[in-house]
């Protein structure tokens, strides 16, 4: 049970708790982590290219520091960039999309708690992956301590 373990990551203190939630299961699972960071293009009008080899470099940074620290107990870790598309327009479906590409079988996402009406402007990936995932969806709020 749990032997591979999703987790999307960004710069926020959301992303830093599910990511060290993610590694303490991982290493008590001795599972395989694949840590991903999403770029939603959706927002950005006219495409500039060096708009995204910015952002593709900066979630390059994110992901490679998560991989080290993560590797130094020594687990099975992969990383992946991946992007909204057509056919995964929101984060959400991104992250479900890659989470049964890879096979997970848990994913670990950090939520900001929102409620009320910035919840309603701002939405929720965290509920978007618990909504369209097939597989158990750990949510984690900042500063939770991992208990593995």
């Amino acid at each position: 049970m749990y032997k591979k373990i999703l987790v999307p990551l960004d710069t926020s203190a959301t992303a830093q708790t599910a990511a060290e939630h993610a590694i303490a299961i991982a290493r008590v699972r001795k599972a395989a982590l694949r840590l991903i960071t999403v770029i939603d293009f959706n927002g950005f009008v006219g495409g500039a290219p060096t708009v995204a080899e910015v952002v593709n470099d900066d979630a390059r940074l994110t992901l490679d520091d998560w991989m080290n620290q993560a590797s130094q107990w020594g687990l099975d870790v992969s990383t992946a960039i991946v992007e909204t598309s057509a056919k995964t327009p929101h984060v959400a479906d991104a992250i479900v999309t890659e989470a049964n590409r890879w096979g997970a079988e848990l994913i670990v996402v950090g939520s900001h708690g929102r409620s009320g009406v910035r919840h309603l402007m701002l939405g929720s990936v965290a509920e978007g992956v618990a909504r369209l995932s097939k597989v158990p969806v750990l949510i984690v709020h900042p500063g939770e301590v991992p208990v593995a």
